[in-house]
C-alpha cells in the first residue's frame, strides 16, 4: 500500500493497481490533547521521495540540560563604599595643598593640605583649659567639683572627636600643651583623588567638601539587562567579564546585587557586579561585556528550528506516521538559543520537522485553506 495516495472517492492506486481502503479516522492524538488542525492549518502527507527532495529533517523531542547565555553589556563604576570626602566640620582657610591636582594617585595616611581656622583654635584651647583645670581637682574632696570639671574636659574632648580630629592628634596636643593655628588632613584611604575644590588662601564654611577620593583596588559593574531576563538572574551567580580593551581579557565574577526598578523607558532592569582591580587595569566609566550562565536543569526540549511562532502561539509539526505530519499548538517555557523547554503539546519520543519547516508549513496552511473553501461551497449547495 501507498499511504502518501489519498482520494476523495473510491478507486485503484496508481502506483499497485490495487484498490483503495477506507482511510481509518485516528483519535490517538484527540486522546492526547492534541488537534488536527492547528491555527488554520492541517494535516498533510508527504511521500519519502519528496522527503528527500525537500530535504526534510525530523528531530526527537527529548529531555535535556537546558543552559542559557544571558550576554549583556556593563560599566565601571566606583565603589560606593570605598568614596570618601574631605569635608570640615568647622569654618577655615585653606594654608597649603601637598596634593593639589585631580586624578592624583594617594595613600593611606598621605598629607593632603592644612588648613587654618580660628573655630578650631579656640576649641583646641578650650580644650586644653579644661584637661588642666580637671587634673588639678580630680583629686579634689570636693567630689561634686571634680565630677564637674570632668563633664567639662568630657564635652570639649567630645567637641574635638566630632570635629574629626584623630585621637592620635589629641594625644599630641595634650604633650606639648599649646594649641596649634593650623590642622593637617590625611587621606583616610589608598586611592586617587576624584575632585579637588580646595585652593590655597581660599576660605571653605563647615560641610564644603574639598577633596573627594575613591578607591580603586575594587569596582562596581553595573549591567542591564531586558525585564523578560531578571527572573533568569538571582545573587551569588556565576558571569564572566570581558573587556574590549584588555583584548578581550576575562574575569570572574559574582552578582552581588539586583537594582529594584525598572528603566521606565527601556523596559530593563539593573544588576551589579564587583571586581578586583590589583594592577590598576580597569579604570571607572569602561564598557565591559557580561556573560551570565543560567542553568534551566532537566527539561523537555525540541529545537528551536522546530517551532513557527506566529507571534500569538508556537507551533510545531509532529511526524504521525504513514507519512502524515500534523501540526501541533506548543506550550513554551524557556527559551536558549538552540532549544525550548515544552511545557505541553509533544511528549517525548515523538519527532518534530527541524528542515523545510516552512515549506512544510506553507503546503499546510494551503491545505486548510483549500478545504475551508470546499466546505463552503458544499454549504451553500
Amino acid at each position: 500500500m501507498h499511504p502518501e495516495i489519498v482520494r476523495d472517492a473510491p478507486g485503484i492506486c496508481p502506483k499497485c493497481n490495487m484498490d483503495l481502503e477506507m482511510k481509518k479516522q485516528d483519535d490517538s492524538h484527540e486522546k492526547n490533547g492534541s488537534l488536527t488542525s492547528v491555527s488554520a492549518r492541517t494535516n498533510i502527507v508527504i511521500s519519502p521521495e519528496k522527503r528527500q527532495m525537500i530535504g526534510l529533517r525530523l528531530s526527537p523531542v527529548e529531555k535535556r540540560e537546558l543552559t542559557f547565555d544571558l550576554r549583556s553589556s556593563a560599566r565601571v563604576e566606583h565603589d560606593e563604599t570605598r568614596y570618601a570626602a574631605i569635608s570640615p566640620r568647622f569654618n577655615g582657610w585653606a594654608r597649603s595643598l601637598m596634593v593639589n591636582f585631580t586624578g592624583a594617585p594617594v595613600e593611606k595616611g598621605q598629607a593632603l593640605l592644612t588648613v587654618y581656622s580660628p573655630e578650631l583654635l579656640s576649641a583646641e584651647r578650650e580644650y586644653l583649659l579644661t584637661l588642666q583645670n580637671y587634673e588639678k581637682l580630680k583629686d579634689s574632696p570636693d567630689k561634686e567639683q571634680a565630677s564637674s570639671a570632668q563633664r567639662l574636659w568630657e564635652s570639649s574632648r567630645r567637641k574635638l572627636l566630632l570635629w574629626q580630629i584623630a585621637e592620635s592628634e589629641i594625644r599630641e596636643l595634650e604633650e606639648r600643651r599649646k594649641p596649634s593655628d593650623e590642622m593637617l588632613f590625611r587621606a583616610p584611604f589608598a586611592g586617587h583623588v576624584l575632585t579637588k575644590t580646595a585652593i590655597e588662601g581660599k576660605s571653605f564654611t563647615a560641610g564644603d567638601t574639598l577633596y573627594e577620593i575613591a578607591d580603586l583596588s575594587h569596582l562596581w559593574l553595573r549591567a542591564s539587562v531586558f525585564e523578560y531576563q531578571m527572573p533568569l538572574v538571582a545573587i551569588g551567580q556565576d558571569a564572566v567579564i570581558s573587556f574590549p580593551y584588555l583584548g578581550n581579557e576575562s574575569f570572574p565574577a559574582k552578582i552581588t546585587f539586583i537594582y529594584p526598578h525598572i528603566d521606565a523607558l527601556t523596559r530593563r532592569g539593573e544588576l551589579r557586579l564587583e571586581l578586583d582591580n590589583p594592577k590598576d587595569q580597569l579604570r571607572p566609566d569602561m564598557w565591559a561585556n557580561v556573560e551570565i550562565k543560567v542553568a534551566f536543569g532537566t527539561r523537555l526540549t525540541v529545537p528551536s528550528s522546530a517551532v513557527i511562532d506566529t507571534g500569538i502561539r508556537h507551533v510545531a509539526f509532529v511526524d504521525a506516521g504513514y507519512g502524515r505530519l500534523e501540526p501541533r499548538d506548543l506550550k513554551i517555557g524557556a527559551k536558549t538559543d538552540d532549544y525550548y523547554e515544552v511545557l505541553d503539546g509533544v511528549k517525548e519520543g515523538e519527532k518534530v520537522v527541524t528542515r523545510a519547516l516552512f515549506l512544510v508549513d506553507s503546503e499546510s496552511q494551503l491545505k486548510a485553506a483549500i478545504s475551508s473553501m470546499e466546505e463552503s461551497d458544499v454549504h451553500k449547495h
